[in-house]
């Protein structure tokens, strides 16, 4: 290793760069703590992505004797475009579930007016299942949500044991979705709600198209999981964000304290290297050097210890409990380099600065 490498400040000054190391993991610590909160998102994806795909439409009661929402209903279901199920009008509750931070939340259901439908549209849908004992009155369920109620194939559940269920139903299919859906087969005479689904479009294209067709036709066009979802959770997006830069504030202060007593009693070692000619811009490449070799072996150990963390936490507790842990999320990722940023960038623009304008003839 060259005298003045990095490495060699490193290898040589163990016990202060450990320090600094140990300050920089905890930004990497924000990579984890942003994968708990987008954990909750991971419990809504496949109900947002079905969303996107299927919407539900329903009668409004200012519509007499329901006419005109037959109408309408006949005119998509005459459009070989699109695929449309007839729902019961009376709602059907979901399941409650606990997330992986640890509290309650709610859930949806969806359901279809025979076995025949629900096996179409878990087809178009992508869903693997075995629906060969569902009948009308049956409940299926994914083996996670299964998994936080130890609820198997034949067990039965209804209002006096499970809250926010109607009604008494046979668990007839455990799915392999990783969705925390209730899905219902409740048969019924006079539908008057509907899921409609394009052979073409998915998400905002369809639901302008079905806006576009239901005109002035007295019906009601549901709104998508996903903005719901979304409009809930912005302002914890918003309190993690400030959390996140209040953080990365303190941890910088600290940093920069800590490196500010190392660099001071180097300040003639730094003077010398201005004396042998060493330009001010080298010694800032020398002092980022430094301190990006200690933010890197901070971030590999930190994803080591992460990935080791989040591993053991999935396998030994959250999957066997119907929860589950992302390895990576975009939030995650966005919150590390934020954290990082603020820390480090701002400590090697001082420290270069600093020992910049070391002069060794003031020794």
């Amino acid at each position: 290793m060259k005298p003045l490498s990095a490495t060699t400040y490193v290898k040589e000054n163990k016990g202060r760069a450990g320090i600094v190391i140990f300050l920089l993991f905890f930004t990497t610590l924000l990579f984890l703590a942003g994968n708990y909160i987008d954990s909750v998102y991971y419990y809504w994806d496949r109900a947002m992505e079905y969303s996107d795909r299927l919407c539900t439409i329903g009668a409004i009661s200012s519509d007499e004797d329901f006419q005109d929402y037959a109408k309408f209903r006949e005119e998509l279901k005459n459009d070989d475009s699109l695929i449309v199920y007839d729902v019961s009008a009376y709602g059907y509750s979901g399941l409650p579930w606990i997330c992986t931070l640890g509290f309650e939340m709610g859930s949806i259901s969806m359901v279809f007016n025979t076995p025949e439908d629900m096996k179409d549209c878990f087809e178009r849908l992508g869903i693997e299942a075995d629906l060969s004992d569902v009948k009308n009155g049956s409940v299926c369920l994914s083996s996670a949500l299964a998994r936080q109620y130890g609820l198997k194939k034949g067990d039965v559940v209804n209002a006096s044991v499970y809250k926010n269920i109607n009604g008494s139903h046979s668990v007839d299919a455990i799915l392999e979705d990783d969705s925390y859906i209730l899905f219902y087969v409740d048969h019924t005479d006079e539908p008057l709600r509907m899921q409609v689904m394009s052979k073409e479009l998915t998400g905002q294209a369809l639901r302008d198209e079905l806006l576009r067709r239901q005109g002035d036709y007295k019906a009601h066009l549901d709104e998508p999981v996903r903005d719901g979802i979304e409009e809930q959770f912005a302002p914890f997006k918003l309190i993690f964000g400030v959390g996140i830069v209040l953080l990365s504030l303190v941890l910088a202060v600290i940093v920069n304290s800590v490196l500010t007593g190392q660099y001071l009693a180097r300040t003639y070692e730094f003077g010398v290297y201005r004396a042998i000619g060493l330009t001010r811009r080298e010694i800032y490449r020398k002092c980022a050097a430094e301190i990006l070799t200690m933010d890197a072996i901070a971030i590999v150990l930190g994803a080591m210890i992460i990935f080791l963390y989040v591993f053991l936490m999935n396998e030994l507790y959250y999957l066997p409990a119907g929860k589950f842990l992302p390895y990576f999320s975009w939030m995650g990722l966005y919150a590390f380099i934020a954290s990082n940023l603020l820390v480090v960038v701002p400590t090697i623009l001082l420290k270069g600065r600093s020992m910049s304008r070391s002069d060794v003839t003031e020794f």
